[in-house]
């Protein structure tokens, strides 16, 4: 009946608790069973020896494009089979013997696949409607929280959330309710990646783990630790993401986190109640 459920097109709220909690636990399970799929081993590989950078380059290219991956000269990537698109923000590094050079991200090229690329368990794959993923977007200002796409990311930065200062009363729009988080996604990534992306994070902000809404619709739950967090952002994720058409690397990413103790602390009624805020199709109840 549960899966049913989540492979059909989400219309209203999810299946009983009792149902979502057994899908939750059985996602758990697989993660600490899961392996990392060995082709994405290639692609840190790659960046090594691609990047050659000195440490303070490093450093300026991790300032100007955070979740930079693989970084070169148009030359650099010409001579690997890879062209610069037209439209791409040059990365400004030190030149040795000389003043400033320009080194692109590989997000920013196209052309010969590089070995692993694709296997990073930031990505999705399926199929998701840009009205849904509008919806969504939609549905989150609801909450309080702005969602904005950014071209400043690197390939191996999907998204962050964060909570934002209030503007003034007297400046917030009447027509929705004032942000109160800020969500980022990664616009250079396909649609099932950003629509998985943006569940995440907004699994971030329904769990709490950026402080309560000011509403009571959820609570503070900002005590726990890195791997808690991220079990539970991702467990909505993967909620939302196949009741919809998407197909995250759930089993994957959290392997590297899921311990029997980070599991037992996290909170299924959270993630069931996270899940339902990131498919609201009508304003919340305030």
């Amino acid at each position: 009946m549960f899966e049913e459920e989540l492979t059909g097109a989400a219309q209203g709220r999810l299946a009983l608790f009792e149902d979502c909690a057994a899908a939750i636990n059985q996602l758990f399970a697989q993660a600490l069973e899961a392996k990392g799929p060995a082709a994405f081993d290639e692609f840190p590989g790659f960046m090594a020896r691609f990047n050659n950078l000195s440490v303070y380059n490093a450093m300026l290219v991790r300032v100007q494009r955070p979740g930079a991956a693989a970084v070169g000269s148009r030359r650099q990537w010409a001579g690997y089979g890879r062209t610069v698109k037209p439209d791409a923000v040059p990365i400004v590094v030190l030149q040795p013997f000389g003043p400033v050079r320009f080194v692109f991200e590989i997000g920013d090229t196209e052309g010969r696949e590089v070995p692993g690329e694709r296997m990073s368990s930031l990505f999705a794959d399926g199929h998701v409607p840009e009205e849904q993923y509008n919806r969504t977007k939609l549905a989150a200002a609801k909450y309080g929280v702005e969602v904005a796409e950014t071209d400043n990311y690197g390939t191996l930065l999907a998204g962050t959330a964060a909570a934002i200062k209030l503007l003034p009363e007297a400046l917030t729009p009447k027509t929705k309710e004032a942000a109160r988080y800020r969500v980022r996604v990664n616009a250079k990534h396909d649609l099932p990646t950003r629509f998985a992306t943006l569940a995440h994070e907004l699994g971030h902000v329904f769990c709490g783990h950026l402080g309560a809404d000011p509403k009571g619709r959820w609570p503070a739950r900002v005590g726990l630790t890195y791997a808690q967090r991220e079990l539970e952002a991702e467990a909505v994720a993967w909620l939302v993401c196949h009741r919809t058409g998407a197909s995250p690397r759930s089993q994957e990413y959290l392997s590297s986190l899921a311990s029997d103790e980070d599991i037992n602390a996290v909170s299924a009624y959270a993630i069931f109640e996270a899940a339902n805020r990131v498919e609201a199709r009508t304003a919340p109840q305030a």
